[in-house]
């Protein structure tokens, strides 16, 4: 009878854990096939028309073992709807066709994040813990992460709608600049705006500098490749910015990297710094883990604590913006008043 083996697990209080365990194959195996499509060039190859097997052959097969196992991986394509196949070849199908668009990028570069680095910070930062490891900038590709930031874009550029002039001259200082987008953003808003942007990885600065001479903005904005806390604070700028990377410092050093910071302002200057905090989504939770299992970084603040640092560090007029109903990213605008006490920060203010 072909419910016995059935009646077997069931008994031996196998059959949940089975059936629980096969419900996620499906959204793994999807999660992880549309990240090697990226990363192995299938979505260039079938963004724009069908492409028959034998064409696909000359890009992935050496010899006809190697045919046989691109036709298995592709078939698997079939099964988990990302590819069709018909007379005329190959295509993209659903979600797989809707990533490959332009405006999509964001949302892809995100499933090869999660299929690359959270896979491998889910899976290895317990062993790393027990060697005495812990995770370094060289293991995530600095390129993808800036791409993959552009996902919170919609939300990002509401706080600098909320808060930057659109007319006046201003100078700005945006710190970890990642491709020059936010920059790119404020200043076709802004024509007045002048900018520096630093990044601390040379290759997503060299990113950055392509991208400001492709849009036209060289003759106003700046890219250089450096740590903000060996900066001499010998230049000084209206705005200064912190956009989702204040979890690349650990919790102790960010009051002196916020006092450093504020050195770059002038006196009626203000700081907007925007982050994730403490008790958000899941991918929020794994951007606490990376941050807290990072060698030269530290966890999420709370909201709360992100305001007594704030204040700590001198600044004044603290708001905290929530940017997501219902979630944990948040704004911080704080202004440069001239010297306070540290000893009795203003108390923040929430929006």
């Amino acid at each position: 009878m072909f419910l016995k083996p059935f009646l077997k697990l069931f008994k031996n209080d196998q059959l949940s854990a089975f059936v629980g365990i096969n419900a996620l194959f499906k959204p793994f195996y999807k999660l992880s096939y549309l990240a090697a499509a990226k990363d192995d060039g299938l979505f260039d190859l079938l963004s724009e028309q069908p492409v028959v097997f034998e064409k696909l052959a000359e890009t992935y097969c050496k010899n006809a073992k190697a045919r046989e196992a691109l036709k298995a991986w592709l078939q698997l394509g079939i099964r988990l709807d990302f590819l069709e196949l018909s007379i005329r070849g190959y295509t993209l199908k659903g979600l797989a066709k809707k990533l490959a668009l332009p405006q999509n990028d964001a949302a892809l570069a995100l499933v090869q994040e999660v299929a690359g680095l959270h896979y491998k910070l889910i899976s290895n930062t317990p062993g790393k813990l027990r060697n005495g490891e812990f995770w370094g900038l060289e293991d995530q590709d600095g390129e993808l992460i800036a791409r993959s930031s552009r996902a919170l874009e919609a939300f990002q550029t509401e706080a600098i709608d909320r808060t930057f002039p659109v007319s006046k001259a201003v100078s700005l200082l945006e710190i970890g600049c990642g491709s020059g987008f936010y920059i790119k953003y404020i200043a076709t808003r802004n024509p007045s705006l002048s900018a520096l942007g630093l990044e601390l990885q040379p290759n997503v600065a060299d990113m950055a500098r392509r991208n400001i001479q492709e849009w036209g903005l060289q003759d106003r904005v700046r890219i250089e490749a450096g740590d903000i806390r060996e900066k001499a604070s010998a230049e000084h700028f209206d705005i200064v910015t912190l956009y989702n990377n204040i979890y690349y410092f650990p919790v102790m050093e960010r009051v002196s990297l916020l006092r450093h910071i504020r050195k770059f302002l002038k006196t009626d200057g203000f700081l907007l710094l925007t982050t994730c905090c403490q008790g958000g989504n899941l991918g929020i939770e794994v951007l606490n883990l990376w941050g807290a299992a990072t060698a030269t970084g530290g966890r999420l603040p709370s909201v709360e604590e992100m305001i007594d640092q704030l204040g700590e560090a001198g600044y004044q007029d603290i708001q905290a913006i929530s940017l997501i109903p219902g979630d944990k990213f948040y704004a911080f605008k704080a202004h440069h008043a001239g010297p306070v006490s540290t000893r009795d920060p203003p108390a923040g203010l929430f929006i």
